[in-house]
This record gives structure tokens, C-alpha cells and sequence, in this order.
């Protein structure tokens, strides 16, 4: 189910063209960092269908100021699917989140959002950041990996 997401997440909302296998090799990707605690996810149910869903990557950061426990989480895959959008359940999940953040602990969210995304972020405590940056490390890739398509590009030379 989470490999169905994350590829629904991928395709309509970055639009991006997956290689053939790509699911496969996303499910074992998935099925081996949720038992070692490298993806955490939340799911949304609409009348017993599964709507929506929501996936972190725990990280470590080095104690600060900001990150007194130095535990962020980095938000993935905020997804819901067509029919379900625009009746809450995106709210539902990032409440879910950020409960399950405060229990644990956990001194920061992080994430890229889509534009369509942004408003609904910055109601839950969300802010912009100007100063973060993203550098790829593969070659023909243009965009980030997580953000809008395009929102960058890559100059020649």
C-alpha cells in the first residue's frame, strides 16, 4: 500500500516518469527501513479505504539551541489521494504527525512542499525557509527530489 502512495505521490503531484522496476525496488526499499526505524508512516482511512498517507525519516542532527535532543524528523510522501482531498484528511494525518512528533520528543519537522501544499503547512506551524539548498549528486537530473519540478536548474558550465 505504502509503494502505491509514494508512487501515486510521485507521478501526479511531481510528475515525474518512473523507470520500469521502480516500484518493486521502492517496496524492498520500504520493507527494509521500517523495521530498522528509517520510515515511520501514518495512514488515512476513509469509510475502510485507505485515503492517504503521511511518511517521516527520523534523523540525528547535532544538538543546538533549536534541536535540544538533536532528533528532526523529515516529512516524505504527504499524499492523499483524488477523491479523498479537501475533506480533512490531510489535516488528520499531519495532526496525527505532529502528536506522535510532541510524544516522542521530537525537536523538529522538516519537509519540501508542493505549492498546493504550502497554506496547509504554514496552518499547522510550518515556516519558509530562504536559506535551505539542495545539491543533486546524479547526473540529468533537474529539479529537486522532493520539491516542485523545476524549482531549480542546473547551469551549464
Amino acid at each position: 500500500m505504502l509503494t502505491d502512495l509514494r508512487c501515486g505521490f510521485l507521478e501526479e503531484e511531481l510528475h515525474q516518469q518512473l523507470p520500469e522496476g521502480f516500484a518493486d525496488e521502492l517496496r524492498s526499499w520500504i520493507e527494509e527501513a521500517m523495521p530498522e526505524g528509517r520510515l515511520l508512516a501514518w495512514l488515512a482511512e476513509v469509510e475502510g479505504r485507505v485515503a492517504g498517507c503521511v511518511m517521516v525519516h527520523p534523523y540525528t542532527h547535532m544538538p543546538s539551541a533549536y534541536f535540544r535532543r538533536g532528533v528532526g524528523w523529515y516529512v516524505l510522501n504527504m499524499y492523499v489521494r483524488k477523491p479523498y482531498r479537501r475533506q480533512g484528511v490531510a489535516a488528520g494525518l499531519l495532526a496525527a504527525l505532529g502528536a506522535a512528533a510532541r510524544e516522542q520528543e521530537v525537536d523538529s519537522l522538516n519537509l519540501h512542499s508542493t505549492a498546493a501544499g504550502h497554506t496547509l503547512y504554514e496552518r499547522f506551524g510550518f515556516g519558509t525557509s530562504v536559506d535551505a539548498m539542495n545539491m543533486t549528486l546524479h547526473e540529468g537530473v533537474v529539479g529537486l527530489s522532493e520539491g516542485e519540478p523545476g524549482s531549480w536548474r542546473r547551469v551549464a558550465g
